[in-house]
Parts: C-alpha cells; sequence; structure tokens
C-alpha cells in the first residue's frame, strides 16, 4: 500500500518540475498538460457561448456570428493544446469545421442579399435557423463524446444541446 502511495506522488511531482541540474549540467522541459484539463477548459468556455443553446428565435444572427468566430478561436486553441493522438483532436476538429461550415453559408447568404438576389427574407432565416440547428446538434454530439471519454461534467445549459438519452429522456 505504501509503494503505490509513493507512486502517485513522484507522479505529481514530475508536473511540478522544469528541470533538473547536476553538476553545472541540467536539462529542463514542460510538462504535457493533462488532455483531460485541455478538454474541460473548452467545455467550460463553451458553457458560456449562448449561440450553442439559447432559444434561437431569440438570436440575432450578428452575435451568432461573432460568437462562432470565438468558439473556432478556443477549438484551434485546444487543438494545440492536446497530443497528435487524442481522442478529443477529432472532436475538436469536428466542431471547429461545423462552425466554418455555418460561417461559409452565412457569409454566402449575406453576400447574395447585398447583391439583391435574395429579396425574401423569410428564406434566409430559415437557412439560418436551420444552419443553427445542425451546428448545435454536431457540437452535442461531441460535446457527449468528450464529456464520456474525459470524465467531464457539462453546464445544464449546454447540456440541452447533448442527445437523448437511451430511455428518450433529455439532459
Amino acid at each position: 500500500m505504501r509503494a503505490k502511495r509513493a507512486k502517485v506522488q513522484s507522479q505529481s511531482l514530475a508536473s511540478r518540475l522544469a528541470g533538473v541540474s547536476i553538476l553545472g549540467f541540467g536539462a529542463s522541459w514542460k510538462a504535457p498538460e493533462p488532455e483531460r484539463v485541455v478538454v474541460r477548459d473548452v467545455i467550460t468556455a463553451l458553457e458560456d457561448k449562448r449561440a450553442l443553446y439559447s432559444q434561437a428565435v431569440w438570436e440575432e444572427p450578428s452575435h451568432v456570428v461573432q460568437s462562432l468566430f470565438k468558439i473556432r478561436d478556443e477549438l484551434t486553441s485546444g487543438l494545440k493544446r492536446v497530443g497528435d493522438n487524442s481522442p478529443a483532436k477529432d472532436s475538436f476538429r469536428i466542431m471547429r469545421a461545423a462552425c466554418r461550415e455555418f460561417l461559409t453559408l452565412t457569409s454566402a447568404k449575406a453576400h447574395e442579399q447585398n447583391r439583391g438576389i435574395m429579396r425574401e427574407t423569410g428564406y434566409q432565416q430559415e437557412d439560418f435557423f436551420v444552419g443553427l440547428g445542425k451546428l448545435r446538434s454536431i457540437f452535442g454530439q461531441q460535446l457527449a463524446i468528450l464529456g464520456y471519454l474525459y470524465g467531464v461534467d457539462i453546464e445544464e445549459s449546454l447540456a440541452t444541446i447533448l442527445p437523448p438519452d437511451a430511455e428518450g429522456e433529455s439532459t
């Protein structure tokens, strides 16, 4: 029992050390950040992004677009912090691609409207809401995967976009 405790302590100490020096020769390194911390940080940042869970009828399209730029930056930051073989990397990339797809759709529609091609604003709103719903469903699936794999709790408001559980109850 004692040996196991010593092993845990040495592992925690390794992450605190930044270098070793013996007889004037030394080496330094930065211990890798645990992936769970990265995933938790990204999910925590997403919990504050209303564009992902607020009722769509209350969302202002320009605010959603600005929020998605910030979300995309957060996902890119998370990608830089996880290892190459991390399961989180795929989820971050899928969510970032969904942001790009939505932003491409909304910028193309705005361009068409400005040129006078799209005169009916009802179609633009419908495309916006359908695109936002698709984005939210992709995020919900990926957040469910990340939450499960890394044991990270998801705040109630963001959890509204998660897929329903097997019994058909939503979280």
